[in-house]
């Protein structure tokens, strides 16, 4: 179950020391309030096996994206992933913190789900270092539920436990932060629907701004990357659940829905912000890993390829 056989350096590439590293890759197989279709705790290791068969020169950025930007895999946290979520995500965000409170500015984190309540105690801990912390957030579900199944850390209600997060009483200045930009969403319930649609007092600093842009309406996606940027703080946290895709190019998923986005889509909206923010970690989550069939594990890997080809255009001193 814990898949400790995971002895690959992300890519194949050779692994450095943690502090030389330039990415770093944390494999988190959680899989406990799944609600259908059970399997994620496997995708970290299907990440990473895959990962060997990418190719390192980028195709789009013409370049070698790693040896230049060396990257380091973590082994598995020594948590209990075997457990009820309201104790490993508490367990879980005091490893985060630990974590992030090592390792440097210029270093990155990429989480390895595992199921999207994972990204809850991840956002918490870089929420204690960048107090502006913005987060964008692609999925086919808005995950805004109070509860579901009986539980607060679901994976149905992360993006309102981190919605809840940003609640500040003590916030007495403009919004310049604390903003949730979602993409991709098609499936949520009325009371979801209410909070997105609730409107904001101008003078109610202490809410954040929560922004949905649903799959429905499709809009123009290279359009849209480049506009929400202005929704976001300058210090930006990025969670993928992989059905934001849609299941007819990524059909490994435990909670697929009909509509979702294609490969260029998802990248001209995370091209941008990877480019022009300073993304502090993401996460690529919900990949429910399918017998025999590896093109969604590859997709996911090159995805983050992609993605830290992007990362090597910030800078080292953030």
């Amino acid at each position: 179950y814990y898949y400790n056989d995971m002895n690959n350096n992300f890519l194949g590439v050779k692994q450095v020391p943690l502090d030389n590293a330039r990415l770093v890759v944390l494999p988190l197989p959680y899989d406990v309030t799944t609600s259908y279709i059970k399997g994620t705790a496997r995708g970290p290791k299907a990440i990473i096996d895959a990962s060997t068969q990418v190719e390192t020169f980028d195709d789009e950025l013409r370049k070698e994206t790693c040896p230049k930007n060396p990257v380091h895999t973590l082994p598995i946290p020594p948590l209990d992933f075997r457990a009820k979520a309201d104790k490993l995500i508490p367990a879980l965000g005091n490893y985060m913190k630990t974590l992030v409170g090592k390792l440097s500015r210029g270093q990155t984190l990429i989480s390895l789900g595992g199921e999207h309540s994972l990204s809850y105690p991840i956002v918490s801990a870089y929420q204690g270092i960048y107090k502006d912390l913005s987060v964008l957030h692609l999925d086919a579900h808005s995950d805004l539920r109070d509860s579901y199944n009986g539980s607060k850390y679901s994976h149905a209600c992360v993006m309102k436990r981190i919605y809840d997060s940003m609640v500040n009483p003590a916030r007495t200045t403009s919004r310049s932060g604390g903003s949730i930009v979602q993409v991709g969403i098609r499936n949520l319930t009325a009371d979801c629907l209410k909070l997105i649609n609730t409107r904001i007092p101008h003078h109610a600093s202490r809410i954040p701004n929560l922004t949905t842009y649903f799959a429905h309406t499709r809009p123009d996606y290279q359009k849209l990357g480049k506009s929400l940027l202005s929704n976001l703080s300058d210090h930006v946290y990025v969670t993928i659940d992989l059905d934001v895709f849609d299941p007819s190019m990524m059909p490994a998923l435990g909670t697929p829905e009909p509509g979702g986005l294609g490969w260029y889509e998802v990248l001209d909206i995370l091209r941008p912000v990877f480019q022009k923010k300073n993304v502090v970690g993401f996460d690529v989550v919900e990949l429910c890993p399918i017998k025999d069939s590896i093109h969604s594990d590859f997709t996911a890997a090159k995805l983050i390829y992609r993605l830290m080809g992007y990362l090597s255009k910030q800078s080292r001193h953030r």
